[in-house]
């Protein structure tokens, strides 16, 4: 069967470039039969990067399509164009901000393989720290140490439902994302204490979980009819609706930056540099860099804008509020 890479992406360039480093520095690029950009209404100065990728690696094969900019029905349409473009396939989907260790395609591949038997698989995903049902496996089967340390910070159990606590809070996603941010250490002591505890590689579930690292099949889009232009809260309804189940890896550890709700504060830290430090140290090796702080300013510079206009408007609110 052939495999389709899908790598969605619209803007956040410095996330992208993370990605795509990675990707190329572990082969796996070259492991799929077509790598498409999604891009989402991409401004010129994206796009532009996008195409210095694409010709600095003329030896992938590469394709792109173009959406509209809308959100979650530009999504689900470049998705599904990208399906009937390549039929018959099995399909990897990565968000713009999803970091990836070495060997995650054979792994993940080696997970359908184990389950494509059953008529009634949806989307088999990695382990990912920044998301609630990751967090939660992760947690309470793997680490009983850091479920210790989650309740003493957090006062509370992770929360596996998808709009729950871990997908609202920044200050969670950060801490998650820490505890396994060298993705070679942590995919090796994950698949150490994998093999010494818990049998079950593969997390079977029904409910709705985020989507930034998805597999999955031509049967499944055939029998939905393509993915639903609500994307993620109509596919995850779908097979819930239908009896089908998730499942999630425990071999393999990604990566995720942020949700939109998490983003603003997540960019005011320096999560996104120190992901590059542990993960591609010779692009940034000292916190004493420039480009360590260069890219942190330009984040807190284009979010001065929104800040001004949030107090103004607190301001005026608290006047309007006195007269």
């Amino acid at each position: 069967m052939k495999k389709i890479l899908m790598i969605l992406t619209n803007a956040r360039t410095d996330c992208l470039g993370i990605a795509l480093e990675l990707l190329t520095r572990s082969g796996s690029l070259l492991l799929f039969d077509r790598v498409v950009f999604l891009l989402n209404a991409p401004r010129p100065s994206h796009l532009r990067f996008v195409d210095s990728v694409v010709a600095a690696h003329p030896e992938v094969r590469w394709d792109r399509i173009l959406g509209p900019g809308t959100r979650p029905e530009g999504i689900a349409r470049m998705q599904n164009e990208c399906v009937r473009r390549y039929p018959d396939s099995l399909y990897l989907k990565l968000d713009e901000d999803v970091f990836t260790p070495a060997g995650w395609v054979d792994r993940l591949v080696a997970a359908y393989e184990l389950l494509k038997g059953d008529d009634h698989l949806g989307l088999l995903s990695p382990l990912i720290p920044n998301n609630a049902m990751g967090l939660h496996i992760l947690l309470t089967r793997y680490y009983p140490d850091l479920l210790e340390a989650f309740r003493l910070r957090f006062g509370r159990d992770p929360d596996p439902t998808c709009y729950g606590l871990t997908w609202q809070s920044p200050e969670i996603g950060a801490w998650a994302t820490r505890r396994f941010i060298d993705l070679e250490h942590a995919n090796a002591e994950q698949r150490r204490r994998a093999a010494a505890g818990s049998p079950e590689r593969l997390h079977r579930f029904p409910d709705r979980f985020s989507i930034g690292c998805i597999c999955y099949d031509y049967r499944l889009w055939k029998e939905m009819g393509g993915i639903p232009p609500t994307d993620e809260p109509g596919w995850c309804a779908w097979i819930q609706e239908h009896g089908f189940f998730n499942a999630m890896d425990a071999s393999t550890i990604v990566l995720h930056y942020s949700f939109f709700v998490q983003q603003d504060w997540l960019d005011r830290t320096h999560l996104l540099e120190d992901i590059r430090r542990a993960n591609l140290r010779d692009t940034l090796p000292s916190r004493a860099s420039i480009r360590y702080w260069l890219p942190w300013a330009r984040r807190l510079a284009a979010q001065a804008p929104r800040a001004i206009r949030r107090k103004f408007a607190h301001l005026m609110n608290t006047r309007r509020g006195r007269a």
